[in-house]
């Protein structure tokens, strides 16, 4: 009996340790892959600015440090593009039709994003307004995607309308506790790479657009090439995915210091002249960016990329 029960306790115990070996040697090899895999990062230079825009097509937030979550940049309650102006059918106006919209400058206080705008008085949107019976939830269009945004009120409306100067327009908010939008789902012309999870608000589509400084000072021309990028670390702690090149519209020709269209269409007569993929008419400038682990960013971090 008593040696039925040690060879028993012998059996548990060769169990026991094939499965620690076991384990063991997966960690191991995870730990290898891993470490192969950091080594193919190669480090192309710093983070030199941080830019937060709460308001589709509105004006930004400039950061010495942000969180990079799944739904976009977040800072003091406050995630990048989760307020939209938007018309009555429910399609979402940009500065490509208002210009005014990027001379809307926001801010913080924690509770409440407050929107100031030239020869207007400050507008409060509470951050995480209550959904109730008498919320009303409007069913707001993307370019080619749907996603349903939370009506901010009619004093936000009143505001919008007088700002544009007619009536029609109205605010939504994306709360933290509202669906948001898969971009894997989103039509792309040439094929959408955002996998299953990779989720925004009320961006085009990426919740991230990245821009190297060689992009601004040169149009990316002779300089660093970051359309063969294919993921992005930041610091010590956030890794990006590179989705694919962020397509430029008549945006572009906005001047956001004054809010009106440039006559002469710069700078995307220049980008078409030479930033122009796959045979098509439309400029590429940026990439479009997911998250694939979430972490905190500051200016002068390290940014280390792998390439195809």
């Amino acid at each position: 009996m008593c040696v039925a029960n040690d060879t028993h306790i012998m059996s548990d115990s060769t169990v026991f340790i094939a499965i620690v070996s076991i384990s063991s040697a997966k960690i191991a090899f995870l730990f290898y892959c891993r470490r192969k895999k950091l080594q193919k990062f190669e480090k192309i230079g710093t983070i030199k600015s941080i830019n937060q825009f709460p308001v589709k097509s509105g004006g930004p937030i400039h950061l010495d440090s942000a969180k990079c979550t799944i739904t976009g940049l977040h800072y003091n309650n406050i995630t990048d593009r989760h307020w939209m102006v938007i018309r009555r059918s429910g399609s979402f106006l940009s500065a490509r039709q208002e210009p005014k919209l990027v001379l809307i400058k926001p801010s913080s206080d924690g509770d409440n994003l407050l929107l100031d705008a030239p020869g207007m008085p400050t507008l409060v949107l509470p951050i995480c307004p209550p959904i109730d019976k008498n919320s009303k939830l409007i069913k707001c269009r993307v370019l080619n995607a749907y996603i349903t945004g939370l009506y901010c009120g009619k004093d936000a409306e009143s505001w919008i309308a007088k700002y544009l100067g007619y009536d029609g327009p109205s605010i939504v908010v994306s709360t933290p506790y509202m669906v948001k939008r898969d971009s894997s789902l989103v039509v792309k012309k040439f094929g959408n790479p955002a996998v299953e999870g990779d989720l925004s608000a009320f961006a085009n589509f990426g919740a991230y657009m990245i821009l190297s400084q060689a992009s601004l000072d040169d149009f990316n021309t002779r300089l660093e090439k970051k359309d063969n990028w294919t993921e992005m670390k930041i610091g010590n702690s956030v890794y990006m995915r590179m989705l694919d090149l962020c397509d430029r519209c008549s945006l572009t020709t906005v001047d956001p210091a004054t809010g009106e269209k440039v006559t002469r269409r710069q700078p995307l007569a220049t980008l078409k002249s030479y930033m122009c993929v796959m045979e098509g008419t439309v400029p590429f400038f940026g990439v479009n960016a997911a998250i694939d682990i979430e972490g905190e960013i500051k200016v002068g971090d390290p940014v280390y990329v792998t390439r195809k």
